[in-house]
């Protein structure tokens, strides 16, 4: 079988980083690289803030919102794959409760899965990407058909 080309051209484009702005975004929904006290107003901060304060019905107590924190990963990545783990951060959110007497405390909300390498994260133990590969269609597909009365008919689709 000859290959033919047709092609008039024999440079190929170089293919982009597709995950670049998926990893920009949760890096910035994040922000891992800021201390709680030097977070901006985005992301995960801006949600927080715009819930809190919540007051009771009454409006005697009110609970605000101090700040937050992403801790260290229990596991590393190969350790969440053979265990069957979510590899992520534990979440924690520091709350003043006011009243009479305030209180503030501490608490663990569960556990924010952190993104890995190019853009994957690892739930329950099995990667799962947000962004699916990039995939070069032929441009051409050709096929043969069987219709009524053995008649064999040549198709053809242009894949742009």
């Amino acid at each position: 079988m000859q290959i033919r080309d047709y092609a008039k051209h024999k440079t190929v484009v170089e293919v982009p980083n597709l995950v670049e702005l998926q990893l920009k975004a949760y890096n910035h929904f994040l922000q891992l690289d800021r201390p709680s006290i030097d977070r901006r107003n985005q992301g995960l901060e801006a949600i927080l803030k715009e819930l809190f304060p919540v007051k009771s019905y009454d409006e005697k107590m009110t609970l605000d919102y101090l700040g937050h924190e992403l801790g260290r990963p229990r596991y590393s990545p190969d350790e969440c794959r053979r265990l069957k783990l979510t590899y992520g951060a534990p979440f924690k959110v520091r709350f003043r409760l006011v009243k009479e007497e305030s209180v503030e405390e501490e608490v663990y909300l569960g556990e924010i899965p952190l993104m890995i390498g190019g853009g994957e994260f690892i739930i329950n133990g099995s990667e799962r990407v947000i962004v699916s590969q990039l995939h070069r269609s032929p441009g051409i597909d050709f096929d043969e058909e069987v219709h009524a009365g053995a008649k064999k008919l040549q198709v053809c689709w242009i894949i742009p």
